[in-house]
């Protein structure tokens, strides 16, 4: 009895469980569920349509500029543009590689503007095409050169046409080439381009400060919606912060401040991005193309190599050059200055950027570039002057020099004295009386006024003379003789001792440094260059020197024997003749 009780009340246990589970699961289907987070938020429906509005404006933007623009690797940019078109944008990952191929889109066309390049390709002009060489300067100018090398045209945006550039033109383009294939040292390239176009706005100080980053409040279901275009928002974030570091804004005809507020905002990781913020992003880098189209001219402040900054109007010719009254500039970014170069290139180059500061925009003018953006016109501060280089020479280097100017003096003093005795001789030759300002003078005076009838005795005499006046012929000859030989061996002295100095300064200092050794031995070689120019150009007046002598006493010598011989003959008389 007691076992069967205890069945019936287990039975009834587990009946008691089944019908309270059951009941709780029907009452749980009938509580409305919430929504998951799988569907669709209305924040994220908008906040997606439009920034897919955005890149496709901004694709749109980009093709127009690429179509406007230099028509520089046509396929290759086009093809680029073609694939930003067809790629999907459904789904967040999807727009975030598309904006992050857009983005890089945009800083291939930026950068297209600090390089210089060449390359083959068919050039497509008046219904024919052939085969030419491209230079394309930035995106300022492209210019084509046939293989041949005899004719050279320039790209006219405004006219939308090849315009044929004249023959001086051409044999610049052929050295632009082979300056930009690395097959001639670094050097100013001289281009045509059309004139800079001015613009209203002026360089701002670089005291005004920027408004602090703005942050965009949302709610915790929005941020929670935006959470999947957590990716796109980092790619915004680094290509407005890499891009705030990489222009001067004052140089491309913006104020610097709106720009940098903007990309600050972008960057800040605090901040969460707005459609708006995109759409200024893009309205900017679409700026930026058409400012590097174009030579921009503007007025600033520039600082002279005194220290003393003067309003100026500046012409930019892209990442190339600044010129302000026919000179070159130099922009610090640190400091956001312009300042004049204190080594400035030579007059004719100076002379032609004066002249394409005054050129109209649709004029063509010959102006001198740096393809180094920058990095030839400061090595010309860098480069010691004839002065510093004599310096550099040390006290070895300053008695060398004076070796050659006292082997100059008295090359130059021997040539005249030299040239003045041919002439006398040349007119003793013609003239009666015997002369005593030239040798030939002095020796037949000395011949016919000698009491000795012995003819060892006059041959004597003849000889003695002869070598006197020869003797007077190569005066000082010796001393340039020595001079041209010891110049080299003293110019090696120096560099020898000029490397010892150089070894002593890299073992102290303990560095490997090329530039230390490659300055130090330039210095050194400053001794045996001045040694191989003084050695070389007194040799050379040596030898004429030399020659000069010999002739005069060979013409001595033959009419002083002449006249020995005749005076021979009239003391003993050969019979049978008058």
């Amino acid at each position: 009895m007691l076992i069967a009780g205890k069945k019936r009340i287990f039975v009834v246990t587990v009946w008691l469980v089944l019908t309270s589970l059951f009941a709780t699961a029907v009452n749980a289907q009938n509580i409305p569920q919430p929504a998951t987070a799988n569907r669709p938020s209305p924040i994220t429906d908008t906040f997606g349509d439009r920034l897919r509005t955005l890149a496709n404006e901004s694709i749109a933007g980009l093709q127009n500029r690429v179509a406007a623009g230099v028509p520089f690797l046509p396929a290759e940019r086009t093809s680029r543009l073609d694939r930003l078109r067809q790629l999907p944008d459904g789904n967040d990952p999807e727009l975030t590689e598309k904006y992050r191929r857009i983005l890089e889109a945009y800083r291939i066309e930026l950068d297209y503007a600090k390089s210089i390049e060449t390359y083959q390709d068919l050039l497509h002009n008046a219904g024919s095409q052939r085969l030419v060489e491209f230079l394309r300067v930035g995106r300022l100018g492209l210019y084509y050169q046939t293989l041949d090398g005899r004719e050279s045209g320039v790209w006219d945006s405004k006219q939308g046409q090849w315009r044929r550039l004249a023959s001086e033109d051409n044999e610049d383009i052929s050295l632009d080439l082979r300056i930009a294939k690395k097959l001639e040292p670094p050097q100013l390239m001289m281009v045509p381009l059309f004139g800079a176009e001015s613009l209203p706005r002026s360089v701002r100080s670089s005291g005004e400060n920027p408004q602090p980053p703005r942050t965009v409040a949302a709610t915790e279901p929005a941020e929670m919606a935006l959470a999947g275009k957590a990716s796109l928002f980092a790619a915004l974030r680094e290509f407005a912060a890499n891009l705030k570091s990489d222009y001067p804004w004052p140089l491309l005809g913006l104020t610097g401040v709106t720009e940098s507020n903007l990309l600050e905002r972008l960057a800040d990781s605090r901040a969460m991005a707005t459609p708006e913020g995109v759409a200024e992003l893009f309205a900017l880098l679409n700026k930026l193309l058409d400012a590097q189209s174009r030579s921009l001219k503007f007025n600033a402040a520039v600082y002279a190599p005194t220290g003393v900054a003067t309003e100026r109007e500046v012409v930019r010719t892209g990442d190339f050059g600044l010129i302000a009254d026919g000179r070159y500039l130099a922009y610090n970014r640190d400091t956001a200055r312009l300042a004049e170069i204190p080594r400035q290139p030579g007059s004719a180059i100076l002379a032609q950027a004066r002249q394409f500061a005054g050129q109209e925009s649709a004029s063509l003018c010959r102006v001198a570039i740096d393809p180094s953006s920058g990095q030839t016109l400061q090595l010309l501060v860098q480069i010691p002057s004839l002065a510093e280089r004599i310096d550099q020479g040390g006290p070895v280097g300053y008695l060398i020099l004076v070796l050659a100017g006292l082997a100059s003096t008295l090359s130059v003093y021997r040539f005249a004295q030299l040239t003045r005795v041919g002439k006398c001789m040349r007119r003793q030759l013609f003239g009666g009386n015997w002369q005593p300002d030239n040798p030939l003078g002095r020796i037949l005076s000395k011949l016919e006024q000698s009491p000795m009838n012995d003819d060892e005795a006059l041959y004597l005499v003849i000889e003695d003379a002869l070598a006197a006046e020869q003797a007077d012929l190569d005066y000082g000859l010796t001393f340039l003789k020595l001079i041209a030989a010891i110049a080299p061996m003293l110019g090696l002295l120096g560099t020898v001792t000029g490397m010892i100095e150089t070894f002593q300064a890299i073992a102290l200092q303990g560095s490997g440094d090329p530039k230390l050794m490659s300055g130090g031995i330039s210095e050194a070689l400053v001794t045996t260059v001045e040694g191989l120019v003084t050695a070389i150009p007194i040799l050379l007046l040596h030898s004429l020197l030399s020659g000069k002598s010999q002739a005069l006493g060979a013409l001595l010598e033959a009419h002083a024997s002449a006249a020995l011989a005749q005076r021979l003959e009239a003391r003993h008389p050969v019979p049978g003749n008058p």
